[in-house]
């Protein structure tokens, strides 16, 4: 088994990937083999709305997002984690989202293998754990229907400002590693 995370987070010591290392390390205690991808230190750009994968297998953009589309496609389990910045994912989300468009066919149907297990992990400054709840819901859609994964949970760690934070809640730290010792169960 592999599983890969994908952090939107401009901040490496920051919530959001606070917790998405805790559900790779959950993975790897159950045996998986685990790699983290910082969207923050990757060199991409956005879609460019050229058609290009539409008539051919892959984006025309030689850029670091190739080798993460790679592991995509061979990764057994992902786990996608991103802040709340102004009531949406951060930018480098939303770009990395935007270029999925070019793991998917021209008739919509998707180029990666179906059944891939999803974790998705939020965090956000506002208390209230409804606030964004639209914004998870929509992402948990489309990756459950344009990539045809299976969408085992979604954390979100709210209330939290400060880099770091989130370690003084055991219990969503304890949430996030099991999400992951249990991600194909």
């Amino acid at each position: 088994m592999k599983v890969i995370g994908i952090v939107g987070s401009p901040r490496k010591n920051g919530n959001t990937n606070i917790l998405v290392q805790q559900v790779l390390e959950g993975a790897a205690e159950a045996g998986a083999e685990t790699r983290n991808f910082f969207l923050n230190e990757m060199n991409y750009k956005g879609c460019q709305g050229c058609g290009y994968c539409k008539s051919h297998d892959k984006c025309k953009l030689e850029d670091d997002l190739m080798e993460l589309f790679n592991e995509l496609a061979s990764a057994d389990g992902v786990v996608f984690g991103s802040p709340i910045y102004f009531g949406q994912f951060t930018g480098q989300m939303r770009l990395f989202i935007d270029r999925c468009y070019s793991l998917i066919n021209a008739d919509f149907s998707s180029r990666l293998p179906a059944g891939k297990k999803a974790v998705i992990i939020g965090t956000q400054g506002a208390p209230d754990a409804a606030a964004f709840k639209g914004v998870y819901d929509e992402f948990g859609g489309q990756i459950s229907n344009f990539m045809r994964m299976d969408v085992k949970d979604t954390i979100v760690g709210i209330g939290y400002h400060a880099p770091g934070e989130v370690k003084e809640d055991s219990v969503i730290m304890d949430k996030a590693k099991n999400a992951g010792l249990n991600l194909f169960k």
